[in-house]
């Protein structure tokens, strides 16, 4: 009361107020001090971090399931267009070669399309018809020798790819739907020694207005690969 008096002498309306609230400063206090009290207290924070880390768990749980189903929805059609890259790329580097070893060796090197089998160890025949789709069938590159567009025996077989995926569709036009050749001094021939040049779509298989690639042979025999939107792929 000392501390209270003390007040009164200095401002009166502060010790009034004081003296009021005297009461439930020393409640509070007690409840401070009481056991049982703060075991209440306690009791009704962990209910409340409870309520609110389910309701979060919830909703993070929803969240990350809507995700899921995005993902899943479009996860096929992603994998699609990895693997027409993938095989656009892996022919183009295919012609690189070619044309490097072509320079290299001082001889005509080509690249044919392979017949239908899980080991290509053959081109296909240039009397088997239409070629739609055939580079999908794998490839060879070898020393064409004689200049006929087929792998001979004696001649070096430089490279053998299998088949690419059954959902990949890789069609040329009409100079480069069974082979691409490349002569000593590196340019792009035909078998009669006339320059080649001429495009191979690929595309998702029996698709429409989807992302594809051109590989574009020029007339020089330099390669390169432009994305474009593959209106109906065969």
């Amino acid at each position: 009361m000392n501390g209270i008096t003390t007040l009164a002498c200095i401002d009166p309306c502060l010790a009034v107020n004081v003296r009021k609230n005297a009461s439930y400063f020393f409640k509070l206090g007690q409840m401070k001090n009481d056991p049982s009290q703060q075991s209440c207290q306690t009791d009704a924070i962990s209910q409340s971090q409870i309520g609110q880390s389910l309701m979060e768990t919830l909703f993070v749980l929803l969240i990350v399931a809507i995700l899921c189903a995005s993902a899943a929805s479009t996860l096929p059609w992603m994998q699609s267009k990895v693997q027409v890259q993938s095989a656009a790329e892996d022919l183009l580097n295919a012609v690189l070669t070619a044309r490097t070893e072509a320079l290299r060796r001082e001889m005509r090197v080509t690249l044919c399309v392979a017949q239908q089998a899980s080991v290509p160890t053959a081109c296909a025949s240039i009397n088997s018809g239409a070629f739609a789709g055939s580079w999908q069938q794998g490839w060879l590159m070898f020393e064409d020798s004689n200049s006929n567009g087929l792998w001979d025996s004696g001649e070096a077989l430089l490279m053998q790819h299998a088949a690419l995926n059954a959902k990949v569709s890789a069609t040329g036009n009409e100079k480069v739907n069974r082979y691409i050749s490349f002569g000593a001094s590196g340019r792009s021939l035909m078998l009669s020694s006339a320059f080649q040049a001429g495009t191979l779509t690929f595309c998702e298989h029996q698709t429409t207005h989807r992302t594809g690639w051109m590989l574009i042979l020029n007339a020089v025999g330099h390669p390169r690969l432009e994305k474009t939107i593959v209106a109906q792929c065969l």
